[in-house]
């Protein structure tokens, strides 16, 4: 007896609920490896070292004027400071031993250097002199007031050695009698210790010491030079 041959069944195809059923599990599979390495992502930030904000604004002190003192007849303007496109960075830029130049991206200013530098002149000009900056007092017209300009050469930050101010500075009376000064100063400030802290201070005292010996000019003396300030020489401005 003659057997016809027997024909392979084709494989039977899932059914329609069972395809539905494997694109869910691929869809979760796809939500859950999106899901770990965007946790992968913020364990990653969450291990970045923390920023650390720095001002050159120094603690406040008694002004030159001592308590009860009277106050200076007219009024500063302390103008926008400039300063080299190099060092006028929002992180902290920090010269080594090799004379390198580092960038210290968790170290930062609380704000532009150059706004830094101009409050920090303000503040310190106002303790020396007892006088009031224009910014916080508008003055009338015809106001007595000392306009005072910085144009910062050299700012440098040099790690476990010192602190450097190079600026070229201006002062000069208006609607009042005085003597303006044009002049250059170098101030160093030495830093004994290692660390961010250390050269922060130190800047904090150079910029000081700058205010000071724009002080003495605004009130009629020469310009001296001292420990920390060395005078690269004055002249005086044209009316």
């Amino acid at each position: 007896m003659n057997r016809r041959p027997s024909r392979a069944r084709p494989a039977s195809l899932p059914s329609k609920p069972a395809a539905a059923s494997i694109g869910r599990q691929a869809s979760r599979l796809r939500a859950a490896l999106a899901l770990a390495a965007l946790s992968a992502v913020l364990a990653g930030c969450g291990s970045s070292a923390p920023v650390n904000y720095y001002t050159l604004q120094g603690p406040s002190a008694p002004t030159a004027a001592g308590a009860g003192g009277a106050s200076a007849a007219y009024l500063v303007d302390v103008q926008p400071v400039s300063i080299s496109t190099q060092a006028d960075q929002p992180q902290l830029m920090v010269r080594t031993g090799d004379g390198s130049l580092s960038a210290l991206y968790s170290e930062r200013w609380s704000s532009p250097l150059g706004d830094e530098l101009r409050g920090a002149l303000s503040d310190a000009l106002k303790r020396e002199l007892g006088a009031l900056d224009v910014q916080m007092v508008k003055p009338g017209p015809g106001a007595a007031v000392w306009r005072v300009q910085t144009d910062v050469q050299r700012f440098e930050l040099v790690s476990g050695s010192m602190a450097q101010l190079d600026a070229t500075w201006r002062v000069r009376p208006v609607n009042m009698k005085g003597a303006g000064l044009l002049c250059r100063s170098v101030v160093t400030e030495t830093v004994a210790e290692a660390g961010v802290p250390a050269l922060i201070s130190a800047q904090q005292r150079a910029v000081s010491a700058l205010a000071a010996t724009m002080a003495s000019a605004i009130r009629g003396q020469a310009p001296a030079g001292s420990a920390s300030v060395q005078m690269l020489g004055c002249s005086p401005l044209k009316d």
